[in-house]
């Protein structure tokens, strides 16, 4: 239905009903900070209407979440639901003035509780809204709530690949959680949604995933003029195991379908998310069915995620699997690889959603202008249900908001901005190696309350350029493929990998793959170049046929190093770039080793030495000069890679080091915890912090290296052994460097 078929009711009055006067406001329109937060209504919209004289009904295209409309004094409709679009008939005032009515209750309060309705995720992002969130309009009587079904199905599927309008499809996800601050509803004018839309193009992406709400008509209709594809993910979230409320949002849902149905461009359907022990296999099973017949739609699905990953009964019910796997970088490779299907049945296989990290956000700039979001005040920022409300406690004291220049935030800004895109070029290229991945969703659209993992920040803004995204989040994408070197632990072999980007000197080994949506013909192009731009080799590849949807080495890369240090690798096919750090180091050798004495029971270090003049071990020893790794007492659990930014500290020692800022150089070395700063107090003003890591949603503070006298105290891993890491100093090149320079310094305090 478009703006021509109908004359839109935009101008009301609205009555708290709290003894204040009455508003002028413009619908659509969310009460917002009006009243307190938590006050769930009843709120009272009015407004008068010049009725045709021909048949006609009025039409609310979506108000949350209770409504009740009285026309001339008269109740004529009542409905619940927030997504759904519904009509009173005018019959009866045709060619008159009529007053309307509408009383509003929202979700979230004592009469309708967030897990009894189909309130979706928002509650938990950061509350529910009240209010008539939809257009109203005047239409006529003839025009029906339901478009019939395109003609043709534009999707299909075969085996475990997808196509739209017959050709192959990767998707490239962006996850929406439908958070708009300024407004407070979900239902953003047509200028803003082509905006958003044609951004999220520019960095990539064909399709946004709408995860636990609805978007407006007009939301789908900007994107297929815009030419992206949707997913609709039904607003079913940790609901009420009650069947009675479950059959009511189901009853919801049905309407939803029936009314969103027409348009070609969503792609896929899921019931729900990460539902866990609340919803019975036969719930679940009887949607996925009610969405199919409704839609003839090939891709539906019961609960995105999965009870594999989030519990509940292990029956589903769908044509696609879904996985949300949310995991440390140095594990990305191994669960991948977990949730593959081997012999289970061939279906598409959807990341759902995945691969968030968190930034530090503009501390300064929230904390100058106080929105709501981030109030003291309970009337204006009530938790609610929220699980994550840290920001308004720590940010009126927070060290980066109230001193930022003197603490860095700057520089800790760019960091972290920098260490995301790393996180995500990694993890997306490791996505891209595995055919059977037939595409992703990426978290998230926009900065929340709870988290900083948005493309764009809390003012909306762009965080990365379009030129940032390009070699991973593209039509085709080039990677690097690990070799394998199982190491032999105990009498028989364990997974293991030599780590691309960080090299011993001597032969350096690279197999390069493709993952492409459309079919390529080429060869490769490579070259590779020393920190002074200098290229120290270059060479061609095997010309070959790459097929879409597939991936396959395309090449061997082979060079034999004798100088350690910092490189890069530049690679072509077919107009298609990537580029990554390589580090090469000096291999650990008896030298190194003979400087430590080493304290190791559960052998991780790789090598054994007795008579060095400083300590290597897994223990503190007090008055001890040494290197201390630690990873049980003393140490808190936290991860290395998300919702975490660092701190380095002391530029001389992190010059001298040459790891501050060099992310690559930390995949085979993170740590899965952080020194406890309880138990660093006793070692008093001695401690000298180098390396701090923030926790960038609740921004605890806890080092992973500092500086005892000279001594070091750290839960990095120079032996590795998480994940993929390397095992043992001799064969991990970054941990031998780390081990290697910090000897180096403690020679220089001696």
């Amino acid at each position: 239905m478009n703006d021509f078929e109908r004359t839109l009711v935009r101008h009301w009055t609205v009555d708290y009903c709290d003894g204040s006067s009455t508003e002028q406001v413009t619908v659509p329109h969310a009460w917002k900070q009006d009243i307190a937060l938590s006050h769930e209504g009843p709120v009272v919209y009015r407004t008068t209407i010049e009725v045709p004289n021909r048949p006609s009904k009025l039409r609310f295209s979506g108000i949350s979440y209770s409504a009740e409309i009285t026309i001339d004094g008269k109740v004529a409709a009542q409905h619940t639901g927030i997504w759904d679009a519904f009509d009173v008939s005018l019959s009866e005032f045709a060619g008159k003035k009529a007053e309307v009515s509408v009383k509003v209750i929202k979700n979230g309060g004592p009469t309708y509780p967030v897990r009894d309705v189909a309130s979706g995720f928002l509650p938990y992002v950061f509350h529910t809204f009240g209010g008539i969130h939809g257009e109203v309009g005047i239409v006529e009587d003839d025009l029906c709530l339901y478009q019939p079904l395109p003609s043709t199905q534009r999707v299909s599927t075969h085996g475990s690949e997808i196509y739209v309008n017959e050709q192959p499809f990767y998707m490239r996800g962006i996850l929406h959680w439908g958070w708009y601050p300024d407004l407070g509803h979900t239902n953003p004018p047509s200028d803003l949604i082509r905006n958003e839309v044609q951004q999220v193009k520019k960095l990539g992406f064909n399709l946004i995933k709408f995860c636990l709400w609805v978007p407006s008509q007009a939301y789908l209709e900007i994107m297929k003029q815009e030419g992206l594809e949707a997913w609709i993910e039904l607003p079913l979230w940790d609901p009420t195991p009650d069947p009675a409320k479950q059959s009511k949002i189901a009853a919801e849902f049905e309407e939803i379908v029936r009314q969103y149905r027409h348009h070609d461009n969503i792609l896929m359907w899921t019931v729900g998310c990460e539902l866990s022990e609340a919803t019975s296999p036969e719930y679940r099973q009887h949607l996925v069915q009610l969405i199919k017949n409704l839609t003839g739609s090939p891709l539906v699905k019961d609960n995105s995620g999965g009870a594999e990953m989030y519990g509940g009964s292990l029956k589903e019910f769908g044509d696609f699997y879904d996985f949300h796997p949310y995991c440390e970088l140095t594990y990305y490779p191994q669960v991948l690889d977990s949730l593959l299907p081997g012999p289970r049945n061939v279906q598409p296989m959807l990341l759902g959603e995945f691969n968030d990290s968190d930034v530090h956000r503009n501390l300064p700039r929230l904390a100058n202008e106080i929105p709501y979001w981030c109030s003291t005040l309970s009337e204006l920022n009530d938790q609610g249900v929220r699980w994550q409300h840290d920001l308004p406690g720590f940010l009126g004291k927070n060290r980066f908001a109230q001193d930022p220049e003197k603490n860095g935030h700057d520089k800790l800004a760019e960091s972290s901005r920098r260490k995301t895109l790393f996180i995500r070029k990694w993890v997306q290229e490791a996505v891209r190696a595995r055919s059977e991945i037939s595409g992703y969703v990426i978290t998230g659209m926009r900065d929340t309350p709870i988290s900083t993992s948005g493309f764009f920040d809390d003012w909306d803004q762009p965080r990365f350029t379009s030129m940032e995204c390009a070699s991973w989040n593209s039509e085709t994408c080039l990677f690097v493929i690990p070799n394998r070197r199982p190491p032999w632990v105990q009498g028989g072999n364990r997974p293991g990998y030599n780590d691309p980007f960080n090299q011993f000197v001597g032969q350096i080994f690279f197999k390069v793959g493709i993952h492409s949506e459309c079919p390529l013909t080429g060869g490769l192009l490579w070259r590779l170049s020393d920190e002074d731009s200098n290229v120290v080799a270059q060479g061609c590849g095997d010309f070959v046929h790459v097929a879409p949807l597939a991936s396959q080495q395309i090449s061997q890369i082979e060079w034999t190093s004798t100088v350690p240090g910092k490189y890069r690798l530049d690679v072509e096919f077919e107009n298609v770039k990537n580029s990554w750090t390589v580090w090469i180091s000096e291999k650990f050798g008896d030298a190194d080793g003979s400087f430590w004495k080493t304290h190791d029971p559960s052998q991780q270090f790789g090598f054994t030495s007795h008579s060095g003049e400083a300590a290597l071990s897994t223990q503190w020893q007090a008055d001890t000069t040494g290197l201390f790794v630690l990873s049980g007492s003393g140490t808190v659990p936290c991860p290395f890679w998300r919702e975490a930014a660092y701190e380095f500290l002391h530029k001389p020692f992190w010059e001298d080091l040459n790891f501050a800022e060099n992310w690559e150089r930390f995949v085979p070395i993170a740590p899965d915890r952080a020194l406890s700063l309880e138990w660093l107090k006793p070692l008093g003003q001695r401690v000298e912090i180098l390396m701090n890591r923030v926790d960038v949603r609740t921004y605890v503070e806890a080092p992973v290296l500092v500086r005892v006298g000279n001594s070091f105290i750290t839960t990095l891993r120079p032996f590795g052994g998480l994940g993929i890491q390397p095992c043992g100093i001799p064969s991990n090149a970054a941990g031998a460097d780390l081990v290697r320079g910090i000897a180096a310094t403690i020679r220089k305090g001696s």
